[in-house]
């Protein structure tokens, strides 16, 4: 199965993609050879980042986004909110986006330092950057006064017994040590179940076991009405390509959902089996994760938002 998901997202790519990047505008005008490779590129990008062995999580800047809006009529109180895997990709766009918001934010990562896309933006002085590993160490302490708790720690790559260790314990224990420190919310960010039904009995098992143990966790510290699990498929966004792990940039990316947010592409997704259904499901900018996750911590939102559509709405 990963041998044919790899040959698959190679062959395809190779196809759609004489050169990275090229950007494409529209395809009204193409008819439909360009819908054809709009779907076969897609296939390729997502198809690719679950098959890829990676294991570092790289982060690449991205335009500023400004403050969460939020609903008219409703109010907030802003706290201290700790970000487990603050500094990762989805973790560190988060921080920026509860900082925007009036939080106090403390960052939990290996590194314990910003990621080096942030680093001189302003907002990055106002977030407390701890290194510490939500699996093995105490941190009750530093959760102790936050108003809700974040994690977006995860790893993938192709060894299950590591990706079982990378995306279960952090959160499990996270989400422990959180309740018996007294904070009232948590937040976590897994993956959508289009993804998990579809590529979970080909590969990745450990990293959906995963997932499903730390969900399990939350659910029963917190329950469905103080806690929000934010499920996106494929997230991209920053300034850059990257091979690894696979990730397209800002512009590109939203290029792909937009057109894959239309009206022909969402109803071809609905029909179409597997991983080529999965392949047209539009992927979500990671400003928008940020916003989702921040609208949970602020008690905003609670329950499960799964899919580009609900994160949209949530945020």
């Amino acid at each position: 199965g990963r041998v044919f998901l790899s040959n698959l997202a190679v062959n395809v790519s190779a196809f759609v993609t004489p050169t990275l990047p090229r950007p494409v505008h529209s395809v009204a005008s193409s008819g439909a050879l360009a819908s054809g490779r709009v779907f076969l590129s897609n296939l390729a990008v997502n198809v690719s980042a679950f098959v890829t062995p990676t294991l570092p999580r790289p982060v690449h800047s991205v335009a500023s986004s400004g403050a969460l809006s939020l609903r008219a009529g409703l109010s907030f109180q802003p706290g201290k909110v700790v970000v487990l895997g603050g500094a990762g990709f989805v973790g560190s766009r988060v921080c920026k986006t509860l900082v925007e918001s009036g939080c106090s934010v403390t960052s939990v990562s290996l590194s314990g330092v910003p990621p080096e896309w942030a680093k001189g933006e302003p907002w990055v002085e106002q977030v407390q950057w701890t290194a510490g590993d939500a699996a093995k160490d105490d941190l009750k302490g530093t959760m102790s006064g936050a108003k809700a708790c974040v994690s977006c720690v995860g790893v993938i790559g192709f060894d299950d017994e590591y990706l079982a260790a990378g995306n279960g314990p952090p959160t499990v224990e996270g989400a422990k040590m959180a309740k018996a420190a007294g904070v009232p919310r948590f937040v976590y960010v897994s993956v959508a179940d289009a993804v998990r039904d579809n590529v979970g009995s080909i590969a990745l098992k450990g990293y959906f076991a995963g997932k499903k143990e730390s969900e399990a966790a939350i659910a029963e510290a917190y329950g469905a009405d103080n806690s929000l699990i934010v499920c996106p498929g494929f997230v991209y966004g920053g300034d850059s390509f990257a091979i690894s792990p696979p990730r397209v940039n800002q512009q590109y990316g939203s290029f792909v959902e937009n057109t894959l947010s239309l009206a022909p592409f969402k109803a071809l997704a609905g029909v179409l089996p597997g991983v080529a259904g999965l392949a047209l499901q539009p992927p979500v900018c990671v400003d928008d994760v940020a916003k989702a996750v921040t609208s949970g911590a602020l008690g905003l939102q609670s329950g499960r938002v799964d899919g580009t559509e609900s994160i949209k709405e949530a945020g």
